[in-house]
């Protein structure tokens, strides 16, 4: 990406992400639920300006992973069921 978005618009796109998640809060994957992770913060990809989930996993080593926010948000075909990928479960 040659030029980045300008701070407002990109101040936008992060004060909406945190109106559709729960900064500090705890979620379930659909896959593990009884998995859980946590949110540390919304951010920004360097390389994309897409908005991304920056969480932790609460069980195991605690990875830290991202995801884009459009990934953490999407519905998924799972066993015959359109679910959520992630659920707030706090």
């Amino acid at each position: 990406m040659d030029e980045h978005k300008p701070p407002k618009q990109l101040s936008k796109e992060l004060n909406e992400a945190k109106q559709k998640v729960v900064e500090g809060g705890t979620y379930v994957h659909y896959k593990h639920p009884a998995k859980t992770y946590k949110i540390v913060q919304v951010a920004v990809l360097e390389a994309t300006d897409e908005v991304a989930v920056v969480y932790r996993a609460q069980y195991g080593e605690g990875f830290t992973f991202v995801r884009t926010l459009r990934e953490w948000l999407e519905l998924v075909d799972w066993e015959g069921k359109t679910v959520s990928r992630f659920t707030h479960v706090d």
